[in-house]
């Protein structure tokens, strides 16, 4: 299943990359169990109404985009949504997705991803009831 699909894209990648993407999949995935995940663009997407984040390895960058310098993205598909107190959401120059960049595990502050992930699930939510009221 979708799953085992991820799982396949995730073996395959490079170590480095494995370690900082199998961390923060657990943390996601732990943060909210209703998350379900699916590959999409060739990545790994968690998604409960709506795409809520998504892992973006580097290797798995698609052709003709440059490689970012870091190993692993964790995308916030409303990272325009999101308070950022954390400070770790990086908009650049984009009006909806935020990223947060990795290079190794030692970098992932557990606390503030789950915190930034809760946020987002609750985001989600907001869509889904904002639909029922219209």
């Amino acid at each position: 299943g979708a799953m085992q699909e991820v799982e396949d894209v995730i073996d395959a990648l490079p170590p480095d990359e494995k370690t900082i993407v199998r961390r923060l999949r657990a943390l996601i995935l732990d943060t909210d169990p209703h998350l379900r995940e699916m590959l999409s663009y060739g990545v790994p997407y968690f998604y409960h109404h709506r795409r809520v984040c998504f892992l973006w390895p580097a290797s798995l960058f698609p052709c003709g985009y440059e490689k970012p310098a870091e190993k692993v993205q964790l995308g916030l598909c409303c990272g325009n949504l999101l308070s950022n107190i954390q400070g770790l959401v990086k908009m650049e120059n984009r009006k909806q997705v935020g990223l947060i960049r990795f290079s190794s595990v030692s970098e992932i502050n557990e606390q503030a991803i789950r915190e930034i992930i809760q946020e987002a699930v609750l985001v989600d939510h907001e869509f889904k009831k904002n639909k029922k009221k219209r």
